[in-house]
């Protein structure tokens, strides 16, 4: 029996000692009394097991910081403080507010495919374009011979002279206006209207060379393509905000609401 019942005891030690062991193994920091475990870490920053190990001290650095602020400020009673519990709150029902709108837009938010399409097809007059574009490249040399070896370098297709020759020289990949352009680029460009290597273009500043790759005349449509993001964004915040709105008006049908706008208006201030 007293064999038995030691077994017991050992076994319940063994099972303490484990427990502990996990603890401490999950435990990352600790200031005087509070605690700061992995599992905590990963709540407060759920992308905080993909960060590199610099960027997770950082973090934990962080947290000691403002835990060690947070007691001296306890110790001061600030945490008593009226103003300082209201603002807490008010932070609070801000984040419930919008933790509550993450989960319906979640599940509502999505806009589809076809809903893009039509609304391309709907509003095409919108997506004309305002201005003469191109996309290309574009870099400025400080002599006419190094842009004509460069020119020689694309026409070929030789990538590594082309990054040889404009490493250390002012340049830019993109879509470009026109209108934003040199004035003698510009001049230039809307002479020729079509893909193409042009340059070398000489201007106070050096020599200018540009490659253009498709060329998109002032007035001409947007492909669907290219405006694909920017309709997905607007009929994502037009259906979030409407989803909002009814959701709200819902709510304040089903609550009870007093809004006294009288004393907004009889305590205005005398200085």
């Amino acid at each position: 029996m007293n064999k038995l019942f030691l077994l017991l005891v050992l076994s319940l030690l063994m099972g303490m000692v484990s427990c502990s062991r996990d603890q401490d193994d999950r435990l990352v920091a600790k200031v005087n009394h509070e605690v700061l475990s992995l599992d905590g870490l990963v709540l407060m920053y759920p992308g905080f097991m993909s960060l590199d190990s610099l960027q997770k001290s950082l973090l934990v650095e962080n947290w000691i910081r403002e835990t060690l602020l947070a007691q001296e400020a306890e110790k001061g009673l600030i945490h008593r403080d009226p103003m300082f519990n209201y603002r807490v709150e008010t932070y609070r029902r801000r984040l419930l507010a919008d933790k509550q709108l993450d989960v319906i837009l979640k599940d509502q938010g999505d806009v589809t495919r076809d809903e893009i399409e039509a609304y391309y097809k709907k509003n095409i007059e919108s997506f004309k374009r305002q201005s003469n574009e191109f996309f290309g490249f574009h870099v400025l040399l400080p002599t006419r011979d190094e842009a004509r070896e460069l020119e020689k370098a694309i026409e070929k297709g030789d990538l590594e002279k082309k990054q040889a020759l404009v490493a250390m020289h002012p340049k830019e990949t993109g879509l470009f206006k026109v209108e934003h352009l040199f004035p003698e680029v510009k001049e230039y460009l809307l002479k020729k209207k079509r893909p193409g290597i042009f340059g070398p273009i000489q201007t106070d500043l050096g020599y200018h060379l540009v490659e253009v790759k498709t060329w998109h005349d002032r007035g001409s449509i947007k492909s669907l393509d290219e405006v694909w993001e920017e309709i997905a964004a607007r009929l994502s915040i037009n259906r979030q905000r409407h989803i909002e709105t009814q959701l709200v008006d819902s709510l304040r049908k089903s609550g009870s609401i007093l809004f006294n706008k009288k004393i907004l208006y009889n305590n205005t201030s005398t200085e």
